[in-house]
């Protein structure tokens, strides 16, 4: 079941929070088990099953990055446990700031660490720029390059994510 037609809106990056919390106390009323006590077993599991579908539902939707991998996986952009080489250009800046990790695990220095936050922030900044347009779109219909331009930004993003994971 698509997250998506499950809560009646377009397939988007872009989300209207007001609808989708309403929408999800109105599934979450209709779904819950509690309605469902003097049904036949079928229907409590049902009710169940719904519910939390419901919930991990509202709980990707809501968030732009979850809302973004689910959108590539649903569309077959990107698959699980894909190999995917990022460009020359970004690794070769993700290995300085790695160099700056390694040397800021051997020596701590809270100046360096929030140099290297301020380059992740930038970095993060940039990364989106190349996409933001697409975010703002009240559907999402990608062209092939378009797929591409997400997919790109998808694991440059999870990349930076792990860097700042490192750095905390």
């Amino acid at each position: 079941m698509n997250y998506f037609t499950l809560f009646d809106m377009p397939v988007s990056l872009k989300v209207d929070q007001a609808a989708l919390l309403k929408k999800y106390y109105v599934l979450s009323k209709r779904y819950h088990p509690d309605n469902f006590t003097l049904s036949d077993v079928a229907s409590q599991e049902e009710s169940e099953q719904m519910t939390a579908k419901i919930n991990e539902a509202k709980k990707i939707l809501d968030s732009p990055y979850r809302r973004l991998e689910y959108i590539l996986r649903q569309q077959q952009i990107i698959f699980d446990d894909e190999k995917y080489t990022l460009p020359a250009m970004f690794l070769g800046a993700m290995m300085d700031i790695n160099e700056e990790l390694m040397e800021l695990e051997v020596a701590q220095d809270e100046i360096r660490s929030a140099a290297v936050r301020k380059l992740i922030e930038a970095m993060e900044d940039d990364v989106y720029g190349e996409v933001s347009s697409l975010f703002e779109r009240n559907e999402l219909v990608l062209s092939a390059h378009e797929s591409s331009v997400l997919k790109d930004y998808y694991y440059k993003k999870k990349y930076l994510q792990r860097i700042r994971e490192r750095l905390n």
